[in-house]
């Protein structure tokens, strides 16, 4: 580990004498960085100790093998990897009692690793944390996770390929979390992913001002899930080339996906659906759907807008009971104001 800190203390300090010339040039992207090996005999034992040496633009790869370790990422435009070829896990430890791994760095990549087993006092571990704009996770196995992904960045992206998302959900104690949970992120993406054997809660949940679905496969398998498999707030919503198994108790649901709030565009095309009679998408948006070549059974919509208008009419009472107890907390604490005044 010496002599990996001095090889980068040269290069290091040539940087600093170079600093007026990049503010200059108005650089914003790392002039140097390292792959630091995490593994038995490697320079970094545990992930953890890499993620306090990393800096902007580094590349961690993580050696096969299971890692009872969590770690926080500060650094920006890192890329964390475990072994393509094998198998490489985090487990059972989570970080600040919040994940496995957490972002806190900006544009960061996380592929080829297996998350398992996280879990935190108040049941809402995850696999990773993010709290930081623009994540990119790829080739990632969250397995029995309190919950799979939890993004909480405001704006950026979170965009998610090959991942599955297998025995997540519902904690222990039966609160319901789930697989992945995006904020207020630009643009959500998942594509090429596999959610199956949830312990309770939704797949998928999403904020995002756009939210893109794009050749997964989703189900209800375990038994355990009694709403929509997604729900999506506002912004618009692509469904596209999904492959969808619902079992024999998916009639109390609303629909596969559940959109609600402002929604701008929702396009559902291309998608299968397995058993259940429930529609792919109940739209509550308020919003015209482009739908077309989705397979469906016999008699069941695609996409279907049954409740829409008693959904709305319960959002707009709702608001309306909000507004009225700020208006009279306002009221309480200006008398209170006027009160202590007169005394």
């Amino acid at each position: 580990m010496i002599n990996r800190f001095a090889q980068r203390a040269r290069p290091v300090a040539r940087l600093r004498q170079a600093a007026p010339l990049v503010a200059l040039l108005g650089a914003t992207t790392p002039l140097w960085a390292a792959t630091l090996q995490v593994g038995p005999g490697q320079p970094f034992a545990t992930p953890s100790a890499a993620a306090r040496a990393a800096h902007d633009g580094d590349t961690v790869h993580i050696a096969a093998g299971t890692y009872f370790d969590c770690a926080i990422w500060h650094a920006n435009d890192l890329t964390i990897e475990g072994d393509a070829a094998a198998t490489t896990v985090l487990t059972d430890t989570a970080c600040a009692g919040k994940a496995l791994v957490i972002i806190d760095g900006r544009n960061t990549t996380i592929r080829h690793l297996t998350l398992a087993r996280a879990r935190v006092p108040d049941n809402n571990g995850a696999g990773i944390r993010s709290e930081a704009p623009d994540l990119t996770v790829a080739d990632v196995r969250f397995i029995n996770d309190q919950d799979g992904i939890l993004s909480g960045a405001d704006g950026g992206f979170l965009r998610i390929s090959g991942a599955s998302f297998l025995d997540d959900g519902a904690a222990p104690d039966g609160v319901p979390t789930h697989a992945v949970i995006a904020g207020h992120l630009d643009s959500l993406r998942i594509e090429g992913s596999r959610f199956a054997q949830a312990r309770g809660g939704d797949d998928i949940v999403s904020a995002a001002i756009a939210t893109e679905l794009v050749g997964n496969h989703l189900a209800d398998s375990g038994g355990n899930m009694a709403g929509p498999l997604v729900q999506v707030a506002g912004g618009s919503l692509l469904l596209a080339g999904n492959e969808v198994t619902l079992g024999p108790g998916a009639a109390a649901r609303p629909g596969v996906v559940l959109l609600t709030g402002d929604a701008v565009a929702l396009t559902v095309r291309g998608n299968t659906l397995s058993g259940g009679t429930v529609p792919l998408v109940r739209n509550w948006g308020a919003v015209s759907a482009v739908a077309e070549g989705n397979i469906m059974p016999p008699g069941i919509p695609a996409v279907s807008d049954q409740g829409s208008s008693y959904h709305r009419l319960r959002a707009s009472l709702a608001r309306l009971r909000d507004q009225a107890r700020h208006t009279a907390g306002a009221a309480r604490h200006a008398l209170a104001v006027l009160v202590r005044g007169v005394l």
